[in-house]
């Protein structure tokens, strides 16, 4: 199967709850944007099952506590939560990673199930804090490997995690984004000398079909990372949707060659990426 059925996973989210493979914790400390948002923590197993909460932590398949994993952490995209993390790792891999889901900055629903990523400089500060507080509880309860952190995100959730990851280029080993722009590029917020010296290797996948993409946004946005000298690979693919299982496969192989195996990011000019079709893979 190539896509994950929208109306099963993406519209299901009043439909979690705990289970015995989630573990509901305290509301965690830090601020939050949204008054109306209450945070918790939970936990699900490598299958697809999630909690209501402010994180939620993917374990993988025959978790060994001796093993220090690499980290994905996980930004859902708008409207939608954390648990979206319980979705999507699965198809990256059900034993190469652990990962922890992180709750979007603005509830767009009473019941509190639904999250968008609000663009403000105060809501992304909540963002980043989110994120930064995810790492630490992630580290703290699992087994992680400190330079194999990696944020990923998909659609707007894709933006926040390359505007965290560009604040924060010292703290996480890569970003990806599947079909989110860099947002506010060369912002104040971002020491540009410091993304120069860290070199922050990347992965953008887009689906050049999709309502959202632009080849003159996506070029002025490489010729921005390239700037600031990011290692950075662009993977098109010939859908309308980067939620599929060929993207997130090569998620998984990126994360494996790059962040665990080290191998360099080639180095690319803005005509270098090429479609890739399901047929192909």
């Amino acid at each position: 199967m190539n896509r994950f059925d929208a109306s099963l996973l993406w519209n299901s989210v009043a439909d979690d709850s705990a289970d015995d493979s989630c573990e509901l914790e305290e509301p965690a400390s830090y601020g939050t944007f949204d008054e109306s948002c209450d945070e918790s923590d939970g936990e699900c197993s490598s299958v697809l099952q999630s909690a209501p909460a402010g994180e939620t932590f993917f374990v993988p398949l025959s978790y060994e506590p001796n093993y220090r994993y690499p980290l994905i952490v996980w930004l859902h995209s708008d409207g939608f939560n954390e648990n979206q993390v319980c979705h999507v790792m699965p198809h990256v891999s059900t034993r190469n990673y652990l990962g922890v889901g992180v709750r979007g900055t603005q509830a767009i629903d009473a019941a509190g199930h639904r999250f968008d990523w609000h663009s403000s400089s105060a809501a992304m500060d909540v963002a980043q804090r989110r994120v930064l507080h995810a790492v630490r509880a992630a580290t703290s309860k699992y087994s992680v490997h400190p330079d194999r952190i990696v944020l990923a995100g998909y659609q707007r959730g894709g933006t926040m995690a390359m505007q965290i990851a560009m604040r924060n280029p010292e703290m996480f080993a890569a970003a990806i984004s599947l079909g989110g722009t860099l947002g506010r590029v060369g912002g104040a917020t971002i020491d540009l000398d410091q993304l120069r010296q860290r070199r922050l290797p990347m992965l953008w996948q887009w689906s050049i079909q999709g309502d959202h993409y632009s080849q003159e946004t996506l070029v002025k946005e490489i010729q921005f990372v390239m700037n600031v000298r990011s290692q950075i690979e662009i993977r098109q693919y010939r859908n309308d949707d980067e939620m599929n299982t060929v993207v997130l496969s090569d998620l998984n192989q990126w994360v494996m060659d790059h962040v665990v195996g080290g191998a360099p990011v080639a180095k690319i000019n803005p005509w270098d990426s090429s479609p890739t079709s399901f047929s192909e893979n």
